[in-house]
């Protein structure tokens, strides 16, 4: 590895450069550039922004239904206020009848023992009888009065009886009408307020993920500056890789499985393939095929644990899918060596992405994995 240490960091930058394109076969979900991220912060600050707007909103509905409600419960007091003084006033009715009925009651009695008096009275010459029907006749107008304004006095109040009741039958229709009023007001306060706290929440998500989107697009950009300083040092001093574009025969499998996706098979998105699927066992362990020097190792967006290996002859390796790295950037290691270990699973198999670049241009690692996986295991998966 002496000879080839210089020619391996060169190949820094050209592993850096592949590693935008061959990941994007490895999640087509997932592919994502600096720019990419930089557009998806963008609608997420506008998305917090609309949200926003839109809680705001519902705070002012909740603001004018707040104050509905309480111009409703002003009515429904001055309407139970009202109901309370008819009430009282046929109250007083009922009594102003009940004491002219009594009246009216007394005078007709009296006026008709002063009638019937003043009839003995012209039958009988007595003193005592002449008398009483002076008296009888001179009482019997006053009785009279009493009686006519007794009856006059309760058809009046009969009268004003029959207006307060309707007056309670419109206040009741008022009141109930009053009463739907506040509960539906009271239920649209409850729906804009839960709106509001959810769309405040939701605004609150959307800038969190706007400043995850920003950290992003800066990791992604500085790892681009990366490559590209790596590419500028190195690009004038790195010989092109001559010979086929084949895998060396001499590698070995980075881990024990099989092949469940070839090379150049097309995704949903019609995307071809740059690299190979490796269905492995549950915790399998990841070897390194070959000596190299590790370029890249650790957390590359989402795609999880990422190695990248430069091996003598211009090749990048790259490996994804892996739970646990067990190399570092800039390490030497020796073919054989574990690198990391897969994830482990009762139900789900694990897949490791394989892929092989010479020069920068992806290379086909079927044939040789295929020859190495046990027992020739390998399945051609389309």
């Amino acid at each position: 590895m002496a000879r080839g240490a210089g020619r391996a960091r060169a190949l820094v930058a050209c592993a850096f450069a592949a590693l935008a394109m061959c990941l994007g076969n490895a999640d087509a979900q997932t592919r994502r550039t600096a720019t990419q991220a930089e557009r998806e912060r963008r609608a997420e600050v506008a998305r917090a922004e609309r949200l926003r707007t839109e809680a705001n909103a519902a705070r002012r509905d909740v603001r004018q239904l707040d104050a509905r409600l309480s111009a409703a419960n002003q009515r429904r007091q001055e309407a139970e206020i009202a109901a309370a003084e008819a009430q009282a006033r046929l109250d007083a009715l009922h009594a102003q009848i009940s004491t002219d009925t009594v009246r009216r009651r007394h005078a007709q009695s009296a006026l008709e023992s002063a009638i019937i008096a003043a009839a003995f009275a012209e039958r009988r010459v007595e003193p005592r009888a002449v008398r009483a029907g002076i008296f009888a006749r001179a009482a019997a107008p006053g009785f009279a009065r009493v009686e006519r304004a007794s009856a006059t006095s309760i058809a009046e109040a009969r009268r004003l009886e029959i207006a307060i009741a309707e007056e309670q039958v419109t206040l009741a229709a008022a009141q109930e009408a009053l009463e739907a009023e506040r509960t539906q007001i009271a239920s649209l306060i409850t729906q804009r307020r839960a709106a509001q706290t959810q769309l405040t929440r939701d605004a609150s998500a959307a800038d969190r993920r706007a400043r995850q989107l920003a950290a992003e697009a800066r990791n992604l950009r500085e790892l681009a500056q990366r490559v590209q300083r790596s590419t500028a040092r190195t690009a004038a001093a790195t010989p092109a890789p001559s010979g086929p574009s084949v895998v060396p025969a001499s590698w070995m499998a980075p881990a024990e499985g099989r092949i469940t996706r070839n090379y150049g098979a097309r995704d949903a998105d019609g995307l071809a393939s740059q690299g190979v699927l490796v269905r492995t066992a549950s915790g399998a362990r990841v070897i390194a095929p070959a000596n190299a020097e590790i370029a890249y190792a650790g957390v590359f967006r989402s795609y999880g644990q990422v190695l990248i290996l430069n091996v003598d002859g211009g090749y990048a390796l790259v490996l994804t899918g892996l739970e646990t790295i067990q190399a570092r950037v800039g390490e030497t290691v020796v073919a054989g060596q574990t690198i990391g270990q897969m994830p482990s699973s009762d139900t789900t198999a694990p897949d490791l992405y394989v892929e092989v670049r010479r020069g920068g241009q992806p290379v086909d690692p079927g044939r040789w994995l295929g020859s190495r996986l046990a027992s020739g295991s390998s399945v051609r998966a389309g």
